[in-house]
């Protein structure tokens, strides 16, 4: 019988079977980094959100116009206490007074007796004011006994008379759109021809 020799496993060939390995397990390894492959792993979608722009809103300034047109429309006040009276018969006192036990800082008063029946002053409104307004009455130091007439003429027509004792008040409010001058008058009519009495106009004052 013939004797079967087996292959003898020499180092070159061992070198060569070694060889044959390594580059079999890099084509895996590459294989698997490249996903090849039907069975590879799907790597997730990365999902990308927008964020809108954010707006800005810039308040403007109001301008001078407008804040011109809104200080003229705004109610404005002037007393009589701070005005010079175009004309006055026996001068006018501005003061604070009190008629029938309540105080006014800022009136005007017309002084009256005998000798002297009819006082008033005058003032200049220009056209600039819509209302009048105003508590009349004797000054509260005034004597006992008299009366007061209290008269209130508007571009020469009388508007109002009122006869008032003392310790007694009347409120009066007029219209003077676009009236041009304002008078105020008192006369006396009390029985004491030697003695004063005081004319008040409590906080005597116009409006637009």
């Amino acid at each position: 019988m013939n004797e079967i020799r087996k292959p003898r496993n020499t180092p070159a060939k061992r070198f060569h079977m070694a060889a044959v390995g390594l580059v079999a397990t890099a084509a895996l390894a590459t294989t698997a980094a490249c996903g090849g492959g039907g069975s590879g792993t799907t790597q997730p979608a990365r999902t990308i959100t927008k964020t809108p722009p954010t707006a800005t809103v810039t308040a403007s300034e109001p301008s001078a116009s407008s804040q011109s047109a809104t200080a003229s429309r705004a109610s404005q006040t002037q007393y009589l206490s701070d005005l010079d009276p175009l004309t006055s018969t026996q001068g006018v006192d501005a003061s604070a007074v009190e008629i029938n036990g309540e105080g006014f800082a800022r009136s005007v008063t017309l002084h009256v007796n005998a000798a002297g029946p009819v006082s008033s002053a005058e003032y200049n409104l220009g056209r600039h004011w819509d209302s009048f307004s105003v508590t009349a009455g004797m000054r509260d130091d005034s004597p006992t006994g008299g009366k007061l007439t209290f008269e209130v003429s508007v571009d020469g027509d009388l508007k109002t008379s009122e006869t008032i004792p003392l310790g007694k008040s009347q409120k009066i409010k007029l219209n003077v759109s676009n009236a041009l001058r304002l008078k105020l008058s008192v006369t006396y009519s009390g029985p004491d021809a030697g003695t004063d009495y005081y004319g008040s106009w409590g906080n005597a004052r116009l409006k637009s």
